[in-house]
């Protein structure tokens, strides 16, 4: 009788360390499935425009400050879109009202966190320039992500607002970065809106 109860400790004992390694190892593989999902599947495509293709294809140009910056499922959970809301001051070409409302892919619900390449995120009081595609009744998106966002700042000198174009705009003179491109330093809010209101064809 005791023969047997020694035989049997050793697998009383093991079963639960057992247990807990597999319950431990299940624990870890929902906690990365919490951080790190959704994430959004395939892979994204970044195809370089220059501004004449920007301002051609753009149902509307804008600029205005951010006003709210909100998250919200898509595609039964699946993924996460960010809406920005933009309080509008002046359109370069199209109209769709003193305020609207602009999606992004990727964003962060919670836990939850969801990731596109090259797209452009948003705070609240930023002021932006923003070139717009749509198709339908949808709402609408920006054209080449981050391309299509132009940040607007105060001049280093403070003597007015410049816009710089973003990192992945390419040089209209090179394709490859050199430093001190002239395409890549701030230009004057003025000037760089007068030039996509020529190459938009006169628009608003």
């Amino acid at each position: 009788m005791g023969r047997h109860r020694s035989n049997a400790e050793p697998a009383e004992h093991a079963t639960p360390w057992s247990f807990l390694r597999t319950l431990r190892a299940l624990r870890a593989l929902f906690v990365v499935w919490l951080v790190v999902g959704p994430v959004r599947a395939g892979a994204t495509v970044l195809l370089p425009a220059d501004l004449g293709e920007l301002s051609a294809d753009a149902r509307a140009i804008v600029r205005g400050r951010v006003v709210a910056v909100e998250a919200r499922w898509i595609d039964d959970r699946r993924g996460i879109d960010t809406i920005v809301t933009l309080d509008v001051e002046s359109y370069l070409k199209g109209a769709l009202g003193s305020t609207l409302q602009f999606r992004v892919p990727g964003g962060e619900l919670g836990r939850f966190r969801s990731i596109v390449v090259g797209a452009p995120e948003f705070a609240v009081d930023d002021r932006v320039l923003v070139f717009l595609g749509a198709r339908g009744p949808s709402v609408p998106y920006v054209l080449g992500l981050s391309q299509g966002v132009f940040r607007i700042a105060r001049a280093a000198d403070n003597s007015g607002w410049v816009v710089t174009p973003p990192a992945v705009f390419p040089s209209a003179a090179a394709a490859r970065i050199v430093r001190g491109d002239p395409s890549r330093r701030p230009m004057a809010l003025a000037d760089f809106e007068q030039r996509v209101r020529t190459l938009a064809g006169g628009g608003r």
